[in-house]
């Protein structure tokens, strides 16, 4: 999860509403963000199939996200009450290639300003 529960740290920083992630660089196709919550519908899903893992197993697994460099996943992490999604659990799998590589960067966005020091 993205979102956090700890009231501390909420308290400091604030809640992560949302979440950018995006693929920089990769060289594999199966090492997926996958939403394990979010059932595979063949019928929504499969018109994008070129961002989505789209096989004889997707209905047994949740939405797959195919690592493409330059692509991004946006979602929100809380509802409209600020509570946490469950939806929003997921999973970044590793590639199934020996070698096979790839690098994301993820952007938050919080409800209250915060400073780094």
């Amino acid at each position: 999860m993205d979102w956090f529960t700890d009231i501390n740290t909420i308290s400091k920083i604030g809640q992560r509403i949302t979440t950018f992630f995006t693929y920089l660089q990769s060289n594999c196709s199966q090492a997926a963000t996958e939403f394990p919550y979010i059932q595979f519908n063949e019928a929504l899903h499969q018109r994008f199939c070129d961002i989505l893992i789209c096989d004889k197993n997707s209905s047994e697994h949740g939405i797959r996200f195919r690592p493409l460099a330059g692509n991004s996943i946006f979602w929100f992490n809380v509802n409209e009450l600020g509570l946490g999604d469950q939806l929003t659990y997921h999973a970044g799998r590793p590639p199934i290639i020996e070698n096979g590589y790839k690098i994301g960067l993820n952007t938050w966005t919080h409800n209250k300003k915060f400073h780094v020091n």
